[in-house]
């Protein structure tokens, strides 16, 4: 008792000599201290926020991941919680609290150490805007002058505002717009009671107390969160106990991530196609409505497992397995809904759907039927299918296209010759065409790729990257219309200006009824050709199948009316994907189950040109 005694009386007489102390040092050394008035024009760093089609925030942008909002949006639960465990007596003092100050020095002294801080709201919002962290008597002098002239600059209410949309609440998020989403995919506004208390318990240990991390820790600092909440009045003793009653209902983490990862970096890559400075995308806090489809992306990684496992069950000696892409793209908006660019983003984030140019194989004919079909010929004009073989006049090396199994039709229709993907028929029907003429298709078709006049463009050897080989497919299936790909629809402000509205017109390619023959024959290949797998599908349908020679590309990419779907496979090394792996093989069942999935959301009607 004696020893607290002297204590106290110690505190009593060293407390105000601080202070004097302090503020004379300001004085003597003459520090520079801001002009709080900045705040006024001071912004933030903010998030940029990707929505789905639907609306939902499913990805955010950030240097720093923070959205800020005005304190209306935020419920007096949810201020109170920060106020009960940060300042009680923030709306008591001004800036600096001196009752705080000696009750925390009491405590330490009488405790031996530091047990207790007694920084107020507005110090912090000082320390956090203006000062660097390091613990010194200099800087606490230098917080405390600051937070005196926030004070007599702004309200309280302003004060708190800047405070809650400044506090790093962990996981990357700052301010409490940014943590409501991040642990619980809500908006502040809609937060409830032990929610805004679970975010104000952070405030201690962001990452410590990350409740992703350890929710034992995390419950026992929100229950702390609540107790001071009914101490300070701010909660009767009913809703106190209701509220520690209810668990931890957190977020998936980082649920949508995991599988729109490609999209988003496609999203990041083609940015610059809207603004001039592609640095708003990280610092200016831009909402972006895009094209994906959150349901659809979910129904493709299920359908690329389930065809991966039948790949492993079909080579159960293999030690790599290989990737995947998937394209899904709506066709009369020309919107990309799925984007996949590997069976992983997080293992591999490099995007083969666009950045992999591969051997299309035998899905790069239908651009050589749509250039002889504008030529004239018609579906029942006749070809030769049978051994063909060229010599070169320089190097006399002689190229003998062969087809699939060595199997050969003689007299063929071009309907019949595109329905079984016949190679040498496929060939004469290019010289037919010509070359010229066919490789001006595909760059009409926007195919950015090197195209080498040589008849073994019939085989699909030049690489064309998925995304652009979609992309003119759609162009068949909406009457010889290309539409470039779109993944995002509007861009705007936090304060809702709009910096962007996508009003994208298509391009006519080819006629639209030169594109609706071609379709046809496109629908034969499901029923009667190489995608026959297909056929049981109660949809209207097209599309083409596609293998490379060596068994390394295997492809499918159909279409109805309203939906495109392109599925490639392949190694990244660009080794054999093992015998008999053809596109009908290894990438139409992805397909068959992705679509059955996805396009009973359509309506099921016929093509019309």
């Amino acid at each position: 008792m004696y020893s607290r005694t002297i204590k106290l009386s110690i505190l009593l007489i060293i407390l105000p000599a601080i202070f004097g102390v302090g503020f004379g040092y300001a004085l003597v050394n003459y520090l520079e201290i801001p002009d709080v008035k900045q705040l006024e024009t001071y912004r933030p760093k903010s998030s940029t926020r990707l929505y789905a089609d639907d609306g939902t925030l499913f990805s955010e942008l950030f240097v720093e991941k923070r959205i800020p909002i005005p304190i209306t949006e935020m419920p007096t639960h949810l201020r109170n919680a920060f106020i009960a465990i940060e300042d009680v007596r923030f709306y008591k003092h001004f800036g600096v609290d001196v009752r705080g100050i000696a009750r925390a020095t009491y405590r330490n002294i009488i405790h031996g150490g530091i047990t207790e801080g007694a920084s107020t709201i507005t110090q912090q919002l000082a320390r956090n805007l203006y000062l660097t962290h390091h613990k010194s008597f200099k800087r606490k002098i230098e917080e405390a002058v600051l937070a005196i002239q926030i004070e007599r600059s702004y309200s309280k209410d302003e004060i708190l505002n800047m405070y809650l949309n400044l506090i790093y609440l962990g996981e990357g998020a700052h301010g409490v717009e940014a943590a409501a989403y991040t642990y619980f995919h809500k908006k502040a506004k809609d937060l409830s009671l032990h929610e805004s208390a679970m975010l104000a318990a952070l405030t201690k240990s962001p990452s410590r107390l990350s409740p992703f991390k350890n929710q034992m820790k995390a419950l026992e600092r929100r229950n702390i969160v609540l107790r001071k909440m009914y101490q300070a009045d701010f909660i009767s003793k009913k809703v106190y106990a209701q509220a520690l009653k209810e668990p931890l209902s957190l977020a998936p983490f980082r649920a949508y991530e995991k599988k729109t990862g490609y999209f988003i970096e496609y999203v990041k890559q083609i940015f610059d196609e809207y603004v001039t400075d592609v640095q708003e995308i990280y610092t200016t806090g831009l909402n972006i409505r895009t094209t994906i489809n959150l349901k659809m992306t979910g129904l493709a990684y299920d359908a690329i497992e389930k065809g991966i496992q039948q790949y492993r069950d079909r080579h159960p000696a293999t030690k790599e397995l290989p990737e995947v892409a998937l394209i899904v793209i709506e066709v009369k908006s020309g919107d990309i809904k799925v984007m996949i660019g590997g069976r992983n983003f997080a293992d591999s984030p490099f995007n083969r759907a666009v950045q992999a140019k591969r051997q299309p194989g035998s899905s790069f004919k239908p651009i050589i039927y749509l250039a002889a079909l504008e030529k004239g010929l018609t579906p029942d004009y006749m070809l030769r299918d049978a051994p063909i073989s060229f010599t070169n006049p320089w190097t006399k090396q002689v190229w003998q296209p062969k087809n699939y199994k060595n199997e050969y039709y003689g007299s063929v229709t071009v309907r019949k010759a595109l329905e079984l993907s016949l190679n040498t028929a496929t060939v004469r029907l290019l010289e037919k065409a010509g070359l010229e003429d066919v490789i001006n298709m595909a760059k009409r078709l926007h195919i950015n790729s090197n195209f080498e006049p040589n008849l073994s463009l019939a085989l699909g050897t030049t690489e064309i990257a998925p995304l652009d080989l979609a992309c003119a497919y759609a162009a068949f299936a909406r009457g010889g219309v290309y539409i470039p790909p779109i993944a995002i629809k509007n861009i705007s402000t936090i304060e809702g200006e709009e910096k962007y509205n996508e009003e994208t017109q298509g391009e006519i390619v080819v006629a639209p009824e030169v594109a609706a023959s071609l379709v046809d024959i496109m629908k034969g290949v499901i029923k009667n050709g190489t995608a026959r797998s297909a056929s049981k599908m109660p949809y209207f349908l097209a599309g083409k199948t596609g293998t490379t020679d060596d068994f390394r590309d295997a492809w499918f990419i159909g279409f109805s009316p309203e939906l495109l779907c392109a599925v490639w496979i392949g190694y990244d090394k660009k080794t054999n994907l093992g015998s008999k792996e053809s596109g009908s093989m290894a990438a139409l069942p992805i397909w068959i189950d992705f679509m059955s999935k996805a396009l009973p959301s359509y309506p099921n009607e016929d093509f019309v040109f």
